[in-house]
């Protein structure tokens, strides 16, 4: 089946540029001596988390327990990692459930966290694994100290096993604040065997903080309109793509696609030409400027070439996450070809 007999719009990766994706950021990673623990919430897909095990990757992190239980399910990797506060009683239940079948380990910043941790490890007769998050905007400790008295607070919780630091996002300006940390770490005697920093955008720099051990990246695998703007994905490397139909030209400047919030999310990204929700590959002045539930609308007051009703169009997301999880398949293809049909297996899962 040709590309162009899909029905639209219809959520794409191009195996071509996926696979070039895992290759590049891989070998980085390999060649720095850091680990790599892919983000699965970026594609929630079994098809490429196996993938992206197959290219090297230690383990793999879930932001949600839902999601971890569909990728052990799956059997894509035993060693997960969960960089999330995890509380309340029905979650700790799973949690100690999940604790019995991998290598789990989970994010804490709180002592109200660590405790409902220990609680559920005890009950489970699990160990569970907790690295210490660094504030850098959302959530963490607020200071060095803060990881210190936390950490040694997570020492002494039966079942509960200090594995190190974490730290989202991860660009070369946050290693003094690691280092300090693990100064203290050290002069405390607590381990830490793992420091993890995360992000995509920073990810290619990760070779300026060698304390890391291990990276989490999500996106980098399908890339997106926000990285073809920064400059990391080519259009080619940037896989994941909206087929989309141009369903309407109600004026000479706009058309209409037959896409919008549930279809690429609602997501937007400010760009010095202002709102973007998309970059459409083949009319790259255009400008993706908002959409409704099911209409995409589209500015093309600077476009020469011009689509026409009818005409179908490929459109870069600017984050790949949310788009994702508005669809239950990604289809794969290579030059022009489909290949598969990838269900979304953890579309939805956010408890």
């Amino acid at each position: 089946m040709r590309v162009t007999e899909l029905d639209t719009p219809v959520l794409t990766v191009d195996q071509d540029g996926l696979e070039a994706n895992l290759k590049r950021y891989h070998q980085y990673f390999r060649e720095c001596g850091i680990a790599l623990r892919p983000h699965i919430k970026t594609h929630k897909c079994l098809a490429i988390a196996h993938a992206q095990i197959r290219a090297g990757a230690t383990g793999i992190t879930c932001q949600k327990l839902s999601e971890a239980e569909v990728m052990l399910a799956g059997g894509v990797c035993a060693d997960i990692l969960i960089p999330y506060n995890i509380m309340g009683a029905a979650k700790l239940v799973r949690l100690g459930t999940l604790a019995r079948q991998c290598s789990l380990t989970v994010a804490a910043d709180s002592e109200y966290t660590v405790a409902g941790l220990g609680s559920a490890a005890r009950e489970a007769g699990a160990c569970v694994g907790v690295v210490i998050e660094l504030y850098q905007g959302r959530t963490g400790v607020e200071s060095p100290a803060a990881a210190v008295a936390l950490g040694q607070r997570i020492q002494a919780e039966k079942g509960l096993e200090l594995r190190g630091v974490m730290i989202m996002p991860a660009p070369p300006g946050v290693r003094p604040l690691l280092q300090e940390t693990l100064d203290l770490f050290d002069r405390q005697g607590l381990p830490h065997p793992i420091v993890s920093g995360g992000s995509t955008p920073s990810a290619l720099t990760a070779h300026e903080i060698p304390e890391l051990t291990e990276y989490r990246v999500g996106e980098y695998c399908v890339g997106g309109e926000s990285h073809l703007r920064r400059g990391t994905h080519t259009v080619e490397q940037c896989a994941l793509r909206v087929l989309a139909t141009v369903v309407s030209r109600p004026a000479p400047d706009r058309a209409v696609l037959d896409g919008g919030s549930k279809t690429f999310s609602a997501s937007m990204l400010k760009t010095d030409d202002g709102p973007s929700m998309g970059y459409i590959v083949e009319y790259p002045d255009a400008r993706f400027t908002g959409a409704s539930e099911e209409h995409g609308q589209v500015d093309l007051s600077r476009s020469v070439r011009k689509p026409v009703i009818g005409e179908r169009v490929q459109v870069l997301p600017v984050h790949p996450c949310p788009c994702v999880n508005e669809h239950d398949e990604i289809v794969a293809v290579r030059q022009g070809l489909v290949q598969a049909r990838w269900p979304v297996h953890a579309r939805g899962c956010i408890r």
